[in-house]
Formats: structure tokens, sequence, C-alpha cells
């Protein structure tokens, strides 16, 4: 019996052999309207120690071919009510360490425009924290076979359950769209082929977009409070604050390893630019929690391509590191073994929190059709020491460690 992961590749490659243009599935009711999309894609990561994988909701994969990590395909059905009110909802098949309805479905909205300023949309609505998150699993509408990993890695979730309310003002040659949101989301993630999730509740922010036919710009803040009621650092750090009244003082401070009840604050900056043949694309972000270790990163990415016709060849560098030195802790207590383990443990979790890493990209993109796009990419990535955070390591080591991935996509819509 084929393996759910194995029967979503098999319908993948099915849909691939359809003809090369094709349009959205006619319901024949008015209003109504069925769009898909999909990737069918293959990766080779060379490296005998990196667990590969292009997001933390991953399970990753080790040395050798796979299918899974690039593959996934999307389903979104609209109904347009009347010329204010409409419904969309989206559902997207990827592989993922737990698979439930609830995680496939990411959108399921409605949007209701107040006039032509207004509009406020209610339901499971994009998390659109970033410049490609609205359409992240859409791999046909990015020039990349994957989006950066560095700065897009970090981030699971994808949609929250709330409400968010947009004013669109003229502003020059271009547009000018200011939203605020709130709700809550699932912030699912795999540690060790384990699916876990912790709970953004309240999530909420603002943001500020314009855009023209050129240009797009963008700023966004959000924070969000965790809620992780099984988080197992709640224990290690009440046996750290119980070191400190026996015998080891500095254990108090190292304490604040938990996530639960702590915030994440984030501020993230774009652009790009789509003119005379050049495709360019750049996003800073800057992420602030609230434990004791490493509490500030800062990822960043460049993308640069140009159009030779069909074929867009392009370059991607990306970034993502610690604001700040790796955290050492201070040696516990030589005469108290069980202290020694507790600073053994907290030096590992430091060491896991942090993170410094360098990526160069390489690749192509040929646009077979209206429809169908193939892509080739090559990835260079350097991990400085301890520095991986976004990948797991099959043997923890101490020093610094670099990988290729090379990846081929066919992604499609229709």
């Amino acid at each position: 019996m084929l393996s759910v992961k194995h029967s979503f590749l098999l319908l993948i490659g099915l849909l691939v052999t359809l003809p090369f243009r094709c349009d959205a599935f006619d319901t024949g009711i008015e209003g109504l309207s069925v769009n898909g999309y999909g990737t069918l894609g293959l990766i080779y990561n060379d490296s005998d120690n990196i667990i590969y994988r292009n997001s933390i909701e991953q399970e990753g994969r080790g040395h050798g071919f796979d299918f899974g990590v690039e593959s996934n395909l999307g389903l979104q059905i609209d109904y347009i009510f009347n010329q204010k009110l409409s419904f969309t909802t989206q559902f997207v098949a990827i592989d993922r360490p737990e698979q439930s309805f609830n995680n496939t479905l990411k959108a399921a909205f409605f949007t209701y425009h107040i006039d032509n300023s207004f509009e406020i949309g209610l339901g499971r609505l994009f998390n659109d924290v970033f410049m490609s998150s609205e359409y992240k699993n859409v791999g046909f509408a990015r020039l990349w076979t994957h989006l950066p990993v560095a700065f897009y890695g970090q981030l699971a979730g994808e949609s929250y359950d709330g409400a968010k309310l947009s004013y669109h003002l003229r502003l020059g040659d271009g547009v000018l769209t200011s939203s605020v949101w709130a709700g809550r989301s699932n912030f699912p993630y795999d540690s060790n082929g384990e699916a876990k999730k912790v709970k953004f509740e309240p999530n909420f922010g603002a943001g500020l977009r314009w855009e023209n036919q050129t240009w797009l710009l963008r700023l966004l803040y959000s924070q969000a409070r965790i809620n992780d009621k099984h988080d197992d650092a709640v224990a290690f750090d009440d046996a750290l604050i119980q070191a400190s009244k026996f015998g080891w003082p500095e254990a108090a401070s190292i304490a604040g390893f938990t996530i639960n009840d702590t915030w994440l604050r984030y501020i993230t900056a774009g652009l790009s630019y789509d003119k005379n043949d050049w495709v360019i694309q750049s996003e800073l972000s800057v992420v602030k929690s609230e434990i004791s270790v490493h509490d500030k990163y800062a990822s960043a990415y460049l993308s640069v391509g140009h159009r030779f016709g069909n074929v867009t060849p392009y370059f991607i560098v990306s970034k993502f590191m610690t604001l700040g030195s790796r955290e050492t802790i201070p040696p516990a207590p030589a005469f108290v073994p069980a202290y020694q383990q507790l600073q053994t443990i907290a030096q590992a979790a430091a060491n896991a929190f942090y993170a410094d890493q360098n990526t160069l990209g390489i690749g192509a993109r040929w646009d077979v059709s209206q429809t169908v796009s193939l892509k080739a990419q090559w990835d260079r990535t350097w991990v400085e020491k301890y520095g991986g955070f976004i990948f797991e390591q099959k043997n923890q080591t101490d020093k610094a460690d670099a990988f290729n991935i090379f990846s081929l996509t066919v992604d499609f819509i229709f």
C-alpha cells in the first residue's frame, strides 16, 4: 500500500503530464472558481552529517536524493457572493511529520470590501510576515527552486485564525496599503523526527506596503506570545533555580530557557524590482525573543536575475545569524555531579539556539509555457561552529561545516 507521501507524489507526477497550457476548472457555477498549483522537486544533499530541510517544520533529509522536501500540491477555491463579499479556501498537501486536516487547511476566510479603500478579512488568513509568505508553497510564483532557507526556514507558521483590516490609498504612481491584524496561530516544527507544535496567542501586527509596476516595498512589525504548556525547559529552569540556592549561585542567571509564556517580536523590511528584464528582490528581518540565551537574530538575502527570453539565470546570497557571540555557560561546582550535568545540558541548549550560516545559490528558471516552469539550482551553505540552528546534525560537532544542495523542480499552476 502506498504511503501518503508516495501517493501524493504520484498525483503530482500525473498532473505534470497534463497539457502544458491549462485553465482553471470550469465549475459551471457562477462566482465559483477552482485553481491549483504544485511542485515536483528532487534534491541531492552531499553531506554525510547535515540534515537538510527548507523549514524547521520539516523532518529533513540526510545524504542522497529525496523527492519529499521540495514537492507539494495545492488547491484553492474561491467564491464571489457579490461585489463586496467573497470567500477563499486553500489546501496544501506537503511532506510533514504530522498529516492532518487542520495542517492541510492553509486558508479559509471571508473578505468584505467596506468601500473602495477599506477591506476586512476574517477566518484563517495567510500570515504575510515576509514578501513571499502568501504564496510560500507556490513554486511557480517565485524565481528560485525554493525560498531562501536562511530567511524563510526559521518560521513555520503560514496562517493565523483571526481578522485583518486593510486600507488602500493611491500614492504617486502606485498604491499604498496599510494593514493591522490580530489572531492566534499554530507554530509546527520538527524535532528529531517528532512533530511538535506551539501556539502563538495572541499574534498581532501592522504593516505598510507600496507597489507599482516596477517596485514593491514593504515594512512589517509583529509580535506573538508563545504558548507551550508541555515545554520540557520549564522543569530545567526550575532545576537551575534550585541549584542557585544550594551551592551554584550563577545558575539563577542561566535559567530562562523556557519559551512558554514569552514574547517573540520581529520586524521585516523588503523590496523588489522588476523592469527591463532585471528581477531583484531582497529582505531583512530582525527577531527578538525573551529566552535567556541568543535572544536576537538577524537574517537577510539578496537575489538578482535577468531574463533572456524564457530563461532567467539568477544568483541569491543569504545569511542567518545570532546578534552577539555564542553563549558560554559558567562552570558548575565540580563536587556536585548533578550540577555538572545541568551545566552540560545548558551549554548544549545554548549551542542549539545559536545561528551563523551563509548560503550562495546559483540557478536558472525556464518558463516552458504560461503554466509550467523548470528550474535548477545549486546551493553552497557554510555553517560556522555550532551555527546550524535550522539544520540538524547526525553527529554534533564543534567545527565549522559546509555542504551542497542540488535541486531540480517542475512547477505548475492550473
